[in-house]
């Protein structure tokens, strides 16, 4: 997916956690807010595509079972069931931040998901065959685990330059009076 490769993976080379003693406070909170804006759209993003996943996962388990393909009216009336039911969430036990990405940058992970499958995919499930929607799934669950390691580096990073603020204000380097100033 270009976004990862034009987005996410240059903040991620950029933000070397390196010197970081070195380097003046103001730099290492710019390089958190770089990290954290850009978590916010990975977990945006991850989360569309957890959904999607969700529901090809549903129609594919529901004709395993017999059943023949799930209309939308069916699907529609189990959504929060099949949302609800989707695979286990890991819980890292991280405090939530309530930090979305711009209209604008949604906008573009949505034209970026929909390149690889489609919304309109999800109102034809009926109409495609199992090889079709395994496909699908598989592209899915590629660009999950490709979005799930992100997050991980991203969120690595962002805990290196909090212990890294932290630690200033500890030692007295940094005082809250200047931050207030």
């Amino acid at each position: 997916m270009s976004w990862l490769d034009d987005v996410v993976q240059p903040v991620l080379a950029e933000v070397a956690l390196t010197d970081l003693a070195e380097r003046p406070l103001a730099e290492i909170r710019a390089m958190r807010a770089r990290c954290q804006s850009v978590e916010a759209s990975v977990s945006f993003l991850r989360r569309l595509v957890q959904g999607r996943l969700d529901v090809l996962h549903a129609v594919l388990d529901h004709r395993e079972d017999g059943g023949a393909g799930a209309d939308v009216a069916s699907l529609v009336e189990e959504l929060p069931a099949i949302l609800a039911a989707g695979p286990p969430r890991p819980q890292a036990g991280r405090q939530a931040v309530l930090v979305e990405p711009s209209e604008e940058e949604q906008d573009r992970l949505v034209a970026e998901l929909d390149a690889m499958v489609p919304a309109a995919t999800l109102a034809v499930l009926a109409e495609r065959s199992d090889e079709e929607l395994a496909a699908d799934a598989a592209r899915l669950g590629d660009l999950e685990a490709a979005l799930s390691s992100a997050r991980r580096a991203l969120h690595e990073r962002i805990d290196r330059l909090e212990q890294e603020i932290v630690s200033r204000y500890k030692s007295g380097e940094a005082t809250v009076d200047e931050l207030l100033a």
